[in-house]
């Protein structure tokens, strides 16, 4: 895939080639919830915001992704910016992007010319594994977003599935890489759904994907997924899919989620904790 962003030219062919049969994945989704108003957190590097200014049945009211790359990203601020891409079939679309920690800030997404900011959908996918602080602002943030009946679709690797026996490297990239590059948290399917209804949201949809290439013994595993029964997708199904409704309005999760620990200072949960999020306006 070739695009052009603000005039420079990106090939990400390599990156959308890897990702590709997720991408496919993810938009047939969309496409049997509807589109509609959608705000896609994590664009960069805008391969999955290409194939949703090109979907049909999805307007792109706002990509958040930070802009500002630092090795310890917790107070960056919230600002807004206007982007235009030339597709890889030679079309044109602007969009805007929120630069924004999502588990850091609580901010409104105000896009101005829109008689509507309330979204339909909401994309978080592979990004809840890369939060290191809480990720319930993030699930605060978007129920912020979504209107009542609004839906979120979440991915993330499968913390269940049975590794490779014969990985000699670690799993984690070396310390002092970006906190946010690396993947810091594994959810199982019942943590995720756990914590996903601690902040307002009723699970209405849960599978299992294998879209990636596995390589020697691993090739099993992608047989082993297809047997019937979640059993065997939750021991070796490499992503776990999630599509969860808004059925109210919540500004603290309602309780401590089972993947957090018990003690400490939480910030926005009920009963738990002083210490609150920033709250900040969007700087143009």
């Amino acid at each position: 895939m070739i695009i052009s962003v603000n005039g420079e030219r990106l090939d990400l062919s390599r990156y959308d080639s890897f990702h590709a049969v997720r991408y496919d994945h993810t938009i047939d989704l969309v496409r049997s919830l509807g589109g509609g108003r959608t705000i896609e957190l994590g664009g960069h590097p805008w391969t999955m915001t290409a194939r949703l200014l090109s979907e049909p049945s999805v307007d792109l009211l706002a990509t958040v992704s930070a802009e500002e790359v630092t090795a310890w990203p917790d107070d960056i601020p919230v600002t807004s910016h206007r982007y235009t891409m030339k597709l890889p079939d030679g079309t044109s679309r602007d969009w805007t992007n929120i630069s924004a920690n999502l588990e850091r800030t609580l901010f409104s997404i105000d896009i101005a010319g829109s008689e509507n900011n309330q979204a339909d959908l909401v994309l978080a996918c592979e990004i809840i594994e890369h939060l290191t602080r809480s990720p319930h602002i993030m699930l605060l943030n978007i129920n912020s977003w979504l209107k009542i009946g609004g839906r979120v679709i979440l991915t993330t690797p499968n913390g269940s599935q049975f590794d490779n026996p014969l990985r000699i490297k670690p799993k984690m990239p070396a310390y002092r890489y970006s906190q946010y590059a690396r993947h810091n948290y594994v959810f199982t399917m019942d943590m995720l759904c756990d914590l996903v209804e601690t902040c307002g949201f009723e699970v209405e949809y849960t599978t299992y994907w294998s879209p990636y290439r596995r390589t020697g013994l691993a090739k099993l595993y992608r047989l082993m997924s297809r047997l019937p029964g979640a059993y065997f997708k939750n021991l070796f199904a490499q992503s776990i899919v999630l599509v969860a409704r808004k059925k109210e309005d919540r500004e603290t999760a309602s309780r401590i989620p089972r993947a957090y620990a018990p003690a400490g200072d939480w910030e926005r949960i009920e009963g738990v904790g002083t210490s609150k999020p920033q709250e900040l306006e969007l700087t143009p």
